[in-house]
């Protein structure tokens, strides 16, 4: 597998009503200038890292739009269009995909429910969360567009509880090294890996994003800080207080690819 080697990223910026979004957290409503500055960071974070980015125009009709990663799921030349677990951001789907249609498309169906926080491209596998927001269905027809696509993919499926996304709970930091909330439990065992269980206080702190030679962490999470210093030297911390008032994180606010 190819693993975290970009040349583009597609984003959108936040709507001023991104506070009407859905979120599990009671940390408050957002400050909308702060996210948008902590947004603008992150956007100048991707080009740092090499990236080519396009931002779509906030849409109010979206107070979730920003979240782009749950639209699609990329990987090489595939582009899956999901089909969001909640009516109120099923229209979403849309933009993101116009905005790819110069790329081959395929899409989440019927009873299919996907939404791409649920997607962990591990070094040697893709893990599939089946959270409330990703059902068995929706799982199955992206195995199978990802097996069509390379029938050498290893594709497991991860039964998620306790945070929204399989990835709000676990990502890759480095091949063969994963970070862990604890505040997400599963059946799925992960043996193919070293797992580092981050403390309770800093479970939200489990989202990183690799992205090329670097990589991008949440600032004020200093365990993670410690790990991640130990694999690279290109470390950015981004702030997004913002955002995880929105149950929001660092895969969420993009869709890396290459072309």
């Amino acid at each position: 597998m190819t693993h975290n080697t970009f040349t583009h990223a597609l984003a959108r910026y936040p709507a001023t009503n991104m506070g009407d979004g859905l979120t599990t957290q009671t940390f408050g409503a957002p400050d909308w200038k702060l996210a948008i500055q902590q947004y603008e960071n992150y956007l100048d974070a991707l080009r740092v890292c090499g990236l080519s980015v396009t931002a779509l125009p906030a849409d109010s009709a979206y107070p979730d739009g920003h979240f782009v990663e749950d639209a699609a799921v990329i990987y090489g030349d595939l582009t899956v269009i999901t089909q969001p677990g909640t009516a109120i951001r099923s229209t979403e789907v849309e933009s993101v995909a116009r905005a790819l249609s110069h790329r081959q498309l395929v899409y989440i169906t019927g009873e299919g429910h996907l939404e791409g926080g649920d997607v962990l491209f591990c070094s040697d596998r893709i893990l599939i969360g089946l959270s409330e927001r990703t059902n068995l269905e929706g799982a199955k027809q992206l195995r199978a567009a990802l097996q069509s696509y390379d029938v050498s993919l290893k594709v497991d499926f991860v039964p998620v509880h306790g945070v929204l996304h399989l990835k709000t709970g676990i990502t890759e930091l480095t091949p063969g090294v994963l970070l862990r909330s604890p505040r997400m439990t599963t059946d799925y065992t992960f043996d193919f890996a070293e797992m580092h269980v981050l403390p309770i206080e800093e479970g939200h702190g489990a989202n990183v994003l690799p992205i090329n030679d670097g990589i991008l962490v949440m600032k004020g999470y200093p365990t993670v800080l410690d790990l991640a210093q130990r694999h690279y030297t290109h470390i950015l911390e981004m702030p997004m207080s913002e955002f995880h008032k929105m149950d929001g994180s660092l895969t969420c606010l993009s869709l890396r690819y290459t072309e």
